[in-house]
């Protein structure tokens, strides 16, 4: 059995197994609720098939870290449309830093207006929308809630507790940002919507909502996935996308059409810090994907991943004692556990939070998992290895493309190592070609130019 494939079909056809129609209102429920379905349907077949790694106790003290994906943002905002100019609105509820250039851009015409729902330095209150009371039917909430479960033991998952107490909390956050957003859109009227990710809470909620409305949506992708199938598909009318793999992708897996997807390169790489060298020897760069058990989607992830390539690392540093280490994590993974680990080594292993530039150009070795931050770093002359120790095959072909050397397991790990820290000038410059043709397909550079004229050009 293909164990992540069986976990995403029923993440996405759980209401087939009871016959059960998942539509309110006009808006599918069972495409927002996925997101909240998919580690919790990973983590039962891990604990079913007894490869969870006492997950379950390490999950009791997170499992409700991150209510932004369930609770309702109500906006303070004073926003009324201009009677006197006419202005295209781009309505962006959630901005962020992968939506600053593009703000900055919009902000260039002055036919353009941006709104939000947030007050901050970007957003001043007269461009963010007002405050709505919202609606919860609840009891559709608990109907659907109580259909997600029944499905599931149809289909022999059993969620474990506090998964159950916490999916019917996001179920019902989930119809209240549905609700809210459709009270917004209606009210601000925008010409679109744009959302820096269309497929999961809370953008997910806005963008079916506008369409709904027949009100144009756009999304841009901003970073690459870690995950089996979990980016199969595409919701938003107009989708900008890094390069042709990611195209394909959605050209070939997703059952929603788009009205447009274009290739518009990554506008986030900064092209002044591209190809620094320091000439700096005996330094691993190690870059991790998020593990915590609410980040494990599919069933082959687990949390101890990490872990693991971490203990070989360490290793291998106690017979090459000349080498430091230091370590980037993703935002959503967990440095308590590494913490804990690299205690005999602290005066050679280091916790960085500068910028992945600065740290590729001070690093003569990279360690990287499916990392978009990994990917970003074949701009740079380094030798670079592929940690996965996840039994499913790794989603970024760095080893395929012949631009990584293999990490797949504690042995193969180790060998690696030993042939990076070898590794020529000319040896690394042979690479040149195949991290080239890897950054063409997926992140070849970009301009916010494009991505702006993308979005105002494909509205009315």
């Amino acid at each position: 059995m293909n164990l992540n494939k069986h976990a995403y079909d029923i993440t996405c056809h759980w209401h087939k197994a009871i016959n059960f129609c998942p539509v309110y209102n006009g808006i599918d429920y069972s495409q927002i609720i996925r997101f909240y379905l998919w580690d919790k349907i990973g983590r039962s077949l891990r604990i079913k098939y007894k490869i969870d790694y006492g997950e379950e106790l390490v999950y009791k003290d997170e499992f409700k870290s991150y209510p932004v994906y369930y609770e309702p943002f109500i906006s303070q905002g004073k926003y009324s449309k201009s009677r006197i100019f006419k202005q295209k609105v781009i309505f962006i509820p959630f901005p962020a830093a992968h939506t600053l250039e593009l703000i900055k851009e919009l902000r260039k015409e002055k036919k353009v207006r941006v709104i939000s729902k947030y007050i901050n330095n970007d957003f001043k209150i007269k461009d963010v929308v007002k405050g709505f009371d919202y609606h919860n039917n609840e009891e559709w909430s608990q109907t659907l809630h109580e259909s997600v479960l029944k499905a599931l033991k149809v289909l022999d998952v059993n969620l474990i507790e506090e998964d159950i107490d916490l999916l019917r909390l996001q179920i019902f956050g989930a119809i209240e940002i549905t609700s809210l957003a459709e009270k917004e859109l209606l009210y601000s009227k925008p010409s679109a919507l744009y959302v820096h990710s269309d497929n999961h809470p809370p953008f997910i909620n806005y963008v079916l909502a506008a369409k709904k409305h027949e009100i144009p949506t756009f999304t841009y992708q901003h970073g690459l996935d870690c995950e089996q199938y979990y980016l199969d598909d595409c919701y938003a009318d107009y989708v900008g996308v890094w390069g042709n793999k990611r195209k394909e992708h959605y050209e070939i897996y997703s059952n929603f059409s788009p009205k447009k997807i274009e290739v518009l390169g990554n506008i986030f790489i900064d092209n002044s810090l591209i190809n620094r060298t320091s000439g700096i020897k005996n330094t691993i760069l190690f870059l991790t994907r998020p593990h915590r058990p609410i980040k494990c989607y599919s069933p082959t992830r687990n949390h101890i991943e990490g872990i693991s390539i971490l203990n070989v690392i360490l290793n291998f540093m106690e017979v090459n004692r000349e080498l430091t280490l230091t370590m980037k994590l993703h935002p959503m993974d967990d440095v308590k556990s590494y913490e804990k680990l690299v205690l005999p080594f602290e005066d050679r292993v280091k916790f960085s939070s500068e910028s992945i530039y600065e740290l590729f150009a001070k690093t003569n070795v990279l360690i990287t998992e499916d990392s978009t931050a990994g990917a970003e770093a074949l701009f740079f002359d380094l030798p670079c290895i592929h940690a996965h120790f996840a039994s499913s095959k790794p989603v970024l072909p760095f080893v395929d493309y012949g631009c990584a050397l293999p990490g797949f397991n504690s042995e193969q790990l180790v060998i690696s190592l030993n042939q990076a820290l070898k590794m020529s000038h000319e040896d690394i410059y042979e690479l040149r070609s195949k991290k080239t043709a890897f950054i063409q397909d997926f992140l070849p550079k970009g301009n916010v130019q494009d991505l702006y004229r993308f979005i105002v050009s494909n509205i009315k």
